[in-house]
């Protein structure tokens, strides 16, 4: 007997609930800030801090296109186009609401180099578990900067954060198990599904046996984020305030991690104000001045993200699409 499908009610109501959370925590937001001192921080910034700031966003961009390429087998995408793609994926993963904008970059992959869908997930996956385990060293190190090495505390976190990707290959093999066992007997779409679990665990492995080239996507999300912390960093010094480098990357990895949550409509937007709010106000800063440079800190990001990403779609629209291999 085929299982029952999750009724589409229940999916709409979740995010539906995820969607007024997001908006009550804007709103907890701007209420500690104050939209008037968000507006001023918004309109007299630093433009050159300001240019830098969407530099440094560019840079990170470009690191995304290097592990792509770098998680990619050799010769698929050239550092141009990556760029672009990871552009265009990062853009439709801020705009697109209930996190759906993920799934863009392997549509982007399979477009612009003709790739499966299956092995596009693939690289998401591989790309996202590098994410986490560059924030979670990032988060450490910045523990570690501020509370010193005899605090234990950094090294929980980083161990955390690293131990789930590490974990990947392994749980992509159980699902592939799963898979064929539960799924492939239930006809024709549960034995498409058993295919394309067996590709993503080719693609996973195909990567571990190219050391260098994980060393490599190591290295650029490593470099990705030191890039965002400069954005922050900027965007901070544009509006007047030049804090610590390591209190900088704390705050902002742990306003990066709050985006796990569930609650996401647009762009982030909330969770990402909570995080930010609550990481600066236990390092010291005022309420009001972290809600404050939080949500003008996020909008200024967003609109870069936004440039870029127009850009991009427009250039890989203009472009004919790569033949599916």
């Amino acid at each position: 007997m085929n299982r029952p499908s999750e009724p589409r009610g229940s999916r709409a109501g979740r995010r539906v609930v995820g969607a007024v959370v997001a908006v009550a925590l804007v709103a907890a937001v701007l209420y500690l800030a104050r939209p008037g001192t968000v507006w001023e921080l918004l309109t007299t910034g630093d433009p050159v801090l300001l240019v830098l700031a969407m530099g440094a966003a560019g840079a990170a961009l470009v690191m995304r296109g290097v592990r792509l390429v770098a998680l990619m087998p050799p010769g698929e995408l050239r550092i141009g186009e990556s760029t672009i793609v990871a552009a265009a994926a990062q853009a439709a993963a801020l705009f697109a609401p209930a996190r759906v904008g993920e799934f863009a970059l392997p549509w982007l992959l399979r477009r612009v180099t003709g790739r499966d869908l299956a092995a596009g997930v693939g690289t998401l996956l591989a790309a996202r578990a590098l994410d986490l385990a560059g924030l979670g060293l990032w988060a450490g190190w910045a523990i570690i900067a501020i509370w010193g090495w005899t605090e234990p505390i950094a090294l929980m976190v980083a161990v955390a954060l690293v131990a789930p990707p590490l974990m990947l290959p392994a749980t992509l093999r159980m699902i592939h198990r799963l898979a064929l066992r539960c799924l492939a007997p239930r006809g024709r779409r549960g034995r498409r599904w058993a295919r394309r679990s067996r590709r993503l665990v080719a693609g996973v492995t195909e990567l571990q046996r190219r050391p260098g080239r994980l060393a490599a996507a190591v290295v650029a999300s490593l470099a990705m984020w030191a890039c965002l912390w400069a954005l922050a960093w900027f965007l901070l010094a544009a509006m007047g305030y030049r804090w610590p480098v390591a209190e900088v990357v704390a705050g902002s990895a742990a306003a990066s991690l709050s985006n796990l949550l569930p609650v996401n409509v647009i762009g982030n937007m909330g969770t990402l104000e909570a995080g930010w709010t609550a990481a600066f106000t236990a390092l010291g800063v005022p309420v009001s001045v972290a809600a404050a440079t939080g949500l003008a800190s996020h909008l200024w990001a967003l609109l870069f993200a936004a440039v870029y990403g127009a850009v991009a779609w427009v250039v890989i629209t203009r472009r004919d699409p790569r033949e599916p291999r």
